[in-house]
């Protein structure tokens, strides 16, 4: 098919999707609520893991060969689907080639010519083309993927995809710094060093986590302003205190029936080995605070509570 054309049926499919993206900080249910939706027969199957393909904060790992970096994108894909993939869109791997040598950056996000590299990129029609291909793959169903960096990109999301739904998890504060501790010492505890590059993430300071979490807030409260109806605020406390009522109205915020994520014909779905939690019904994972954080860095987090919006609960 000739490239143009390509793109212009890239823009139609994408205009007709409704893909559902999960985003807000880590460690705020974004899996358990990935694996709730996932789950259900409307859409693509992703039980045996909760992939995050990083591909609008990454695009340019979708032009890459394959790397352990891709690997989860290749999930989206299919095995040994790359490279097709990549061949669909070769112009613009091409062009991506020349602005590299010409010194462009790869990364939009941080830098103040960001829209001019999400559009001389065209980093839009590599995003469409790669869900494009992966929803070939995954049998033409409804698609949902879970990336909680995703929270800083979704005006590309919209842009991409004018009628996605935006599930943003939000939860306390302090239970979430708690739990980045609690899981970065069983990293510990199961071999890893502790400069160990793969937990950084794990392990900033907790000013650090208040000024991305006030990030988030931020972007949320300006979604809520613009585009509400394009997104939905799905608290950790009311998903694990009050899962049947907090799926209700999730399911009808993104269009589907939530009995029947509990059908008799899906409920193979729900099984799955890599953290057997998730098979079970969202419920509270108690987490005491106090164990994880000392006395000084909460009266922090106290400090700053009067900053953050309700919805952080």
């Amino acid at each position: 098919m000739d490239f143009q054309l390509y793109k212009k049926m890239l823009g139609e499919w994408a205009y007709k999707q409704e893909p559902v993206f999960i985003m807000g900080p880590e460690r705020s249910g974004t899996s358990l609520l990935f694996q709730q939706v996932s789950n259900h027969p409307d859409f693509c199957d992703f039980s045996h893991a909760t992939v995050e393909t990083f591909c609008f904060v990454k695009p340019w790992l979708l032009l890459q060969e394959s790397s352990p970096e891709n690997y989860e994108i290749r999930v989206y894909l299919g095995k040994n689907q790359l490279e097709q993939f990549q061949e669909s869109i070769s112009p613009l791997i091409e062009r991506n080639k020349m602005l590299n040598e010409q010194g462009m950056s790869l990364e939009y996000l941080n830098q103040a010519n960001k829209q001019e590299i999400w559009y001389e990129r065209r980093y839009k029609h590599v995003i469409r083309a790669f869900f494009y291909h992966s929803w070939k793959n995954l049998g033409e169903k409804r698609l949902v993927e879970k990336t909680p960096a995703h929270i800083r990109c979704v005006k590309e999301i919209l842009d991409a995809f004018p009628k996605a739904k935006l599930l943003i998890c939000t939860r306390d504060p302090s239970e979430i710094i708690a739990s980045h501790k609690k899981r970065y010492l069983k990293e510990i505890e199961l071999g890893k060093r502790a400069d160990d590059p793969s937990i950084d993430w794990l392990s900033h300071s907790t000013e650090k986590y208040l000024k991305y979490f006030l990030n988030i807030d931020r972007i949320i409260n300006i979604l809520k302003k613009n585009d509400s109806d394009k997104m939905k605020l799905v608290p950790y406390g009311d998903l694990t205190l009050s899962p049947t009522n907090t799926l209700q109205d999730v399911f009808t915020f993104i269009g589907s029936n939530y009995s029947a994520v509990n059908s008799v014909n899906t409920r193979h779905r729900n099984e799955q080995a890599w953290d057997p939690l998730l098979n079970q019904a969202p419920q509270k994972n108690i987490i005491n605070v106090n164990d994880f954080i000392p006395e000084y860095e909460r009266d922090l987090i106290a400090e700053k509570a009067h900053l953050f919006s309700d919805f952080w609960r």
